[in-house]
């Protein structure tokens, strides 16, 4: 069979087709951001203590807008000191989304997208106060968490829910035993005993309830209480209404406006009453008035308790029987001879006026 002769339009047609697919390509990858073929990249470098996974094609973000790739990873050289940072990173930046904002104080740091995502660059804008870096210009870097540390801190969060699952368990195993509370109402017969009589004691008082035993019964099932509670409602309305009204002593206190005045005139006396007890004890305090030198002044209580002296020593005398007092107190001859002098007395004006004639004769005489 005779092979087919590939004609001059048909290789156009093939590399036609294959000129559309890369210029395709191109503009796939040109959107991407894997190709700038319309873009003006520039280079930049930082350097860092340690690479931790970065590679070629890593992103490099401006505080998180992406603004080129990562071009290469590999070593400055030997370190001349332990502060050294042994990698040196190379990165093309657009220039254009940069826009001005890596200057001298912005700050390269080796971030991650995720927990366990790819690495990226992520460079800190600078502010006015720094100059701005252009291309071959090196930017500083800043430490940041690596992931030992972040594995480090993942570790402790681990043992504290090891140790938290050990607390569990044993807790687990304390119930199980029938220790504690939780264990004991789980496991000990004589609660659940204790439980279901409860139980059967509350079925036992609602079934009294329902058949109209007891107070709570009879409130719930008795007209007669229902009415008496209903009238009792009756008359606190009755009552209220009367106050609203102004009936009534309660009444015209909170709706009387006379009544309020003169309770108002009363309380403003009482109050001045009180002010005046108050300046009444003040003055009393102070030593003031009879009442106040009575208690304050020192003679005058002196005075006192001598007076008192001289009447207790003067009762005293009386009680022993001194004095003419005493002794018309305390001698008998001397209140018996008086009782006989009452007598005669007596019997002298009963005599005088039987006959009074008798101590009343005049003789008159001449010489």
């Amino acid at each position: 069979m005779a092979r087919a002769k590939t004609t001059l339009s048909q290789i156009r047609v093939g590399l036609l087709t294959l000129a559309t697919i890369a210029i395709l390509i191109l503009l796939i990858l040109s959107v991407t951001g894997d190709i700038g073929l319309f873009k003006k990249t520039i280079k930049m470098y930082t350097r860092l203590g340690a690479a931790e996974g970065l590679k070629k094609g890593d992103e490099v973000r401006v505080a998180g807008k992406l603004v080129g790739k990562v071009d290469d990873v590999g070593f400055a050289g030997v370190p001349t000191s332990a502060n050294d940072k042994p990698i040196i990173v190379t990165m093309n930046l657009d220039e254009k989304e940069l826009n001005g904002l890596v200057r001298s104080d912005s700050r390269a740091v080796l971030a991650q997208q995720g927990f366990l995502g790819d690495r990226v660059i992520d460079i800190i804008p600078g502010t006015t106060a720094g100059t701005q870096l252009g291309n071959g210009a090196e930017i500083p870097s800043a430490d940041n968490a690596g992931l030992a540390q972040v594995f480090a801190g993942a570790n402790d969060i681990l043992v504290q829910f090891n140790t938290v699952g050990k607390q569990l368990q044993e807790l687990m195993d304390n119930i199980n035993q029938g220790q504690g509370t939780v264990g004991k109402l789980l496991h000990d017969d004589t609660i659940a005993v204790n439980l279901n009589r409860t139980l059967l004691e509350a079925q036992s008082l609602l079934k009294k309830i329902e058949s109209g035993n007891g107070t709570i019964g009879k409130l719930m099932s008795d007209p007669a209480l229902y009415e008496d509670v209903r009238g009792v409602t009756r008359t606190l309305q009755t009552v209220a209404s009367d106050l609203q009204s102004g009936k009534g002593t309660a009444g015209k206190l909170l709706k009387d406006e006379q009544f309020y005045n003169q309770m108002n005139e009363t309380v403003a006396k009482a109050n001045k009453s009180i002010d005046r007890l108050d300046r009444i004890v003040s003055d009393i305090e102070a030593g003031r008035g009879t009442v106040g030198k009575l208690i304050k002044d020192e003679a005058l209580h002196n005075e006192m308790q001598s007076t008192v002296a001289s009447v207790r020593n003067l009762t005293d005398g009386l009680n022993r029987g001194e004095g003419t007092a005493g002794k018309l107190l305390k001698d008998e001859k001397l209140y018996n001879s008086i009782n006989e002098v009452s007598a005669e007395m007596v019997k002298l004006l009963y005599d005088f006026r039987q006959s009074p004639k008798k101590y009343l004769s005049v003789k008159v005489s001449l010489f």
